[in-house]
């Protein structure tokens, strides 16, 4: 990639200096972040292999030609932190052949670029398309969903979805209870959706949270110990 440039808005800059927080815990390129520029918009990407984050921002004005690139996570989070504290309403990103340069009036950084080559992930919400939305039903990592969390800034929960084949129609689980006694479900879309991956998105940022696998010989619990019943009083003799 020759040098390439455009600019994020700062109100990105939070989310986007989040975001390796979804990195691998490696030197390779999944311990980075992987941007992929086009005509119209950079993709910023972080995943560990469990947990996929992508953050897309439109591109009104792109400088040079697209490509894909890896720049350092810890040093791309730091630019985005010092740069977001000038006054100016969008960071410009400056991508050359061995680094990038991060500037908002006076303030600039230097993030370096990583060799190698980030996974191709679009596959990863192409697969999506015309599939059904549901509530999450399969089990995810606690610590995988508060790293999402985190990267959000939302101060809801954030509530996971599933894509399901539309014939399932496993929507019916949410329905008013008794409102159809009779109506059976599909064990086999069943099963697909309590091993589905969870979705969660909003107008600029997605994640992905591959579920934890579980079996069908669970252990049974028995919990008769915390019925901590209080004696009853003894009767008063007359």
């Amino acid at each position: 990639m020759s040098t390439t440039t455009f600019s994020v808005p700062r109100i990105t800059a939070d989310r986007l200096a989040r975001l390796p927080l979804a990195c691998a815990d490696e030197n390779g390129p999944l311990g980075h972040v992987g941007v992929c520029v086009t005509s119209t918009a950079a993709r910023f990407a972080a995943t560990n292999g469990r947990l996929l984050a992508s953050l897309v921002v439109p591109l009104d004005v792109l400088t040079g030609e697209p490509g894909d690139v890896i720049l350092d996570a810890d040093q791309i989070s730091a630019a985005l932190k010092a740069t977001s504290k000038a006054s100016g309403g969008r960071i410009q990103v400056e991508i050359g052949p061995r680094e990038a340069r991060l500037t908002n009036g006076a303030a600039s950084a230097i993030v370096r670029r990583v060799d190698g080559t980030f996974p191709r992930i679009e596959h990863v919400w192409s697969r999506t398309a015309g599939r059904r939305w549901m509530p999450t039903l399969s089990s995810l990592d606690g610590g995988l969903v508060a790293i999402a969390q985190r990267i959000s800034g939302s101060r809801n929960a954030l509530l996971f979805a599933s894509p399901v084949e539309p014939a399932g129609r496993l929507e019916r689980l949410w329905a008013v209870p008794g409102a159809a006694p009779g109506e059976t479900l599909d064990l086999a879309h069943l099963r697909a959706a309590v091993a589905a991956p969870a979705y969660w998105a909003d107008h600029e940022l997605a994640f992905l949270v591959m579920p934890i696998t579980r079996g069908d010989a669970e252990r049974q619990l028995d919990l008769s110990q915390h019925a901590q019943a209080l004696p009853q009083a003894a009767a008063v003799a007359a």
